[in-house]
């Protein structure tokens, strides 16, 4: 059985082979020279018969359906001809996505990456605030920020380390954590004190855990521990989560994870580990929300407890690589990002026991331009209550709770990697009601959170010659 899992997974994954966003290339973009070149422009910012493509103008709509409806039908008096029975409909989803990544490929090319942003001013909507730098690591990837009852941060790196930043100052890496092997995107993740830290001491990590199958490779999933910090050491170590190996793999992407408690109760992700199918197998853990009892047992009423063949600690599933987990503080309702692929990252509402639709549905496309499917939509998945086409990379999120910014109270804030940038989002029940980019351009936005003095942290991360890994505050300015 452990053979066959493990050459199941090396199949599945093939396609997703070094899987990273590579917006405006690969065949859509072959299908765009092919049709649509001479009338747009080789760069889709307009030719001698058709408008620019690029400036975020839709003369007929701009939802994804309206544009996806004049690919296929044209605009007869206007000169666009329609492409319905020479695109499919798989065909026609992608080059919707493909408009959208150019779109913002252009807006890109405007903006400069700001090198330092320590005293930066800036204005939203509805505040303005100041970026200010807390701490800095050179070479340093950082992963999750979180806070202590006396104001201290703990922050993990991918490469394995935990640091504690007390009193401005960032302490040694924690000694005697489990063994962490970054690979890919896996490495340590998540950190969380228990929320009666205070009482018990319980702080709570995520990692790629190792293993070795029968022929000896690498073998890599998602394992989730608790532990405490005595003296500066990790200690009284409690396996939470660790799957038997025969759910591991050795692909080095979609780990997921991320904690929510709540009751009593911890909720966390894994992501499909690239072997996208199993996302809808109930039998696997992979592409999966999750909950156990904050002790690692299992609940006796999870939503498919009275199913022997699914895998017990599942709560949803139908999920790609959720990267954002959060609580509404006033609903208590639990709130998720995750990456779509090229494009459809995803802003869903998680309910027990429903099907979030991965790979059936999706508002993306494969990274090298083909379709996944034409369909966003089908009977019993859910759908996301807003998504970002192109991918921003969605990571970290956080219900802001703090009194600084007394405007922004309750609102979701939702960090994105690719594309550097910090979105507010105004719930009301499942509506968006306000979605701006509150930032962009000063780096990887990993993590984002509300801290004790009211104000908004983030991580930023650089990549390159200088790469390096910070904490920024956002303070208000008056």
């Amino acid at each position: 059985m452990r053979h066959f899992l493990s050459l199941f997974f090396l199949i599945l994954s093939l396609p997703l082979l070094h899987a990273q966003s590579r917006i405006g290339t690969g065949m859509v973009a072959e299908t765009y020279e092919q049709y649509c070149s001479a009338c747009h422009g080789e760069k889709l910012e307009g030719g001698g018969l058709g408008p620019s493509l690029v400036d975020d103008e839709w003369v007929h709509g701009s939802r994804d359906e309206d544009i996806a409806k004049i690919i296929r039908e044209g605009v007869e008096e206007e000169g666009m001809v329609g492409f319905e029975g020479v695109l499919s409909d798989d065909e026609v989803r992608a080059m919707v996505i493909y408009l959208r990544e150019m779109g913002q490929l252009a807006q890109r090319r405007s903006e400069r990456e700001v090198e330092d942003p320590d005293g930066l001013v800036l204005e939203s909507d509805h505040h303005r605030f100041r970026l200010e730098k807390v701490v800095e690591l050179p070479g340093a990837k950082f992963w999750a920020v979180e806070f202590m009852p006396d104001g201290s941060m703990l922050l993990s790196e991918h490469s394995g380390r935990l640091y504690r930043f007390h009193d401005g100052k960032l302490g040694e890496p924690v000694a005697g954590l489990p063994e962490i092997h970054p690979h890919g995107q896996g490495g340590l993740m998540e950190v969380m004190p228990h929320p009666d830290y205070a009482q018990n001491g319980w702080i709570y990590i995520s990692f790629n855990d190792r293993v070795a199958d029968d022929n000896g490779r690498d073998r890599y999933l998602t394992a989730v521990v608790r532990g405490r910090i005595r003296d500066g050491m990790w200690v009284d170590q409690e396996d939470i989560f660790r799957a038997d190996p025969k759910y591991y793999s050795g692909t080095s992407y979609h780990f997921g994870t991320r904690f929510v408690f709540k009751d009593g109760y911890l909720f966390f992700a894994i992501g499909d580990r690239g072997a996208r199918e199993l996302a809808q197998d109930l039998r696997f853990p992979n592409g999966k929300i999750h909950r156990v009892h904050d002790d690692g047992r299992i609940p006796d009423d999870n939503p498919f407890s009275d199913n022997e063949e699914a895998y017990p600690t599942v709560w949803s599933y139908g999920h790609r690589n959720p990267q954002g987990l959060d609580l509404h503080p006033v609903t208590g309702e639990l709130w998720e990002t995750e990456h779509g692929p090229r494009g459809g990252d995803e802003l869903n509402l998680i309910r027990p026991g429903l099907n979030y639709g991965w790979p059936v549905i999706t508002y993306g496309m494969n990274y090298d331009g083909r379709p996944i499917t034409g369909k966003t939509a089908a009977p019993g998945m859910e759908q996301p209550v807003t998504y970002w086409t192109p991918s921003i990379a969605v990571c970290g999120i956080d219900f802001y709770e703090g009194e600084a910014f007394p405007e922004w109270k309750n609102d979701l804030f939702v960090s994105g990697m690719v594309t550097e940038q910090l979105d507010r989002i105004r719930l009301e029940g499942t509506k968006v009601v306000e979605h701006e980019v509150v930032l962009r351009g000063l780096g990887r936005v990993r993590d984002v959170a509300s801290g004790p003095d009211g104000c908004l942290y983030l991580i930023l991360n650089h990549r390159g010659s200088n790469e390096r890994g910070g904490v920024y505050r956002l303070a208000p300015v008056k």
